[in-house]
């Protein structure tokens, strides 16, 4: 608008109003778009399932209750990404399964740190740092160990798909004991560090969270139980992922490449007949009103038949497509 770029995805609550817009005649868009955008500014209010996002002053809550401000950030993040808020609501039903009061305060500060990804099942990633065995770099012969095989030296192994677990009380409680018993995961900066050869990425059940030693930056917690997802190819920077590790799609993405391949799909229909019924020429506007009640925009017909290879024209001021 004004000669400058702007993008609105559509969790946007201007989005729809604009596009409603860009169905209007040429003429008549820009005006219905800022009329849109300054009503649109009045209300700051996003509500998804049980979600109310407060984008003026950056406020979360869930049926009421206010979201911490990590929580609150991740909700924003997720927004700028165009993945629906509503993929918190798993993590914060697993978060309030979790037994320990202080526990979950801590984890607040291990997520504020570079907004560790959230997956679609409510759990969260996290990285390790392995020997070049994927056995862990120490290890505590007094750790009972539920599930996950152990060495002599009471060292855990730590392949992909692995899923390890030790009893709860045998992970220390105590965030300013800052090296002690439990296991461990952290940041990306914190791993690489321990990092003997190999880093994997790890997914952790917020209920499964001990505790969040205050060194480091509060990098690093213990917990009782995770699972290996895979060898780190790198940092993860998506705010959500799917169960794998794998960066969910900008979900406006999607939408705009499905609504693109509808129309494109109608529009070589509609010509198709008409090429059929030996027409030669066929306005733009004509294409349009086949779509009525939700036409596109001559911009869209115009995308559609390019696409399609056809070949069209301007004249005094409509446009036709040359089926010649």
């Amino acid at each position: 608008m004004n000669n400058k770029p702007q993008k609105f995805v559509s969790s946007d609550p201007k989005y729809a109003a604009i596009i409603a817009a860009l169905r209007l005649p040429s003429d008549e868009q820009e005006a219905a778009i800022n009329k849109a955008l300054q009503e649109a500014d009045v209300n700051h209010n996003i509500e998804q399932k049980g979600f109310s996002v407060n984008t003026a002053t950056k406020e979360v809550s869930y049926y009421g209750e206010l979201l911490p401000a990590p929580l609150a950030q991740k909700v924003f993040s997720l927004i700028q990404q165009n993945v629906p808020v509503t993929l918190l609501e798993k993590f914060w039903e697993n978060l309030k399964q979790n037994p320990s009061y202080n526990s979950v305060r801590e984890l607040y500060d291990f997520l504020s740190y570079k907004e560790l990804p959230i997956t679609e099942d409510g759990c969260f990633l996290a990285y390790r740092g392995l020997h070049d065995n994927f056995y862990s770099v120490s290890g505590n012969l007094e750790t009972k160990v539920l599930q996950g095989a152990v060495n002599s030296k009471g060292q855990i192994y730590n392949g992909v798909g692995e899923h390890i677990e030790v009893q709860r009380n045998c992970v220390d409680d105590d965030r300013n004991n800052h090296c002690s018993f439990g296991i461990h995961a952290g940041s990306w900066d914190y791993a690489r560090g321990w990092s003997r050869g190999k880093m994997v990425v790890v997914k952790i059940n917020p209920k499964d969270v001990v505790s969040v030693p205050s060194d480091c930056n509060c990098q690093k917690l213990r917990c009782c139980a995770y699972t290996v997802v895979s060898e780190v190819q790198g940092e993860i920077l998506a705010p959500a992922t799917d169960n794998d590790g794998e960066a969910l799609e900008d979900q406006s993405f999607k939408e705009e490449v499905g609504n693109r391949n509808k129309v494109i799909d109608r529009v070589e229909k509609y010509l198709n007949r008409k090429l059929d019924d030996g027409v030669e020429d066929v306005a733009f506007r004509a294409i349009q009103s086949c779509f009525s009640p939700d036409c596109p925009s001559m911009a869209e017909i115009a995308d559609a038949v390019n696409a399609l290879g056809f070949t069209w024209y301007s004249q005094e001021g409509k446009k036709f497509v040359d089926l010649r």
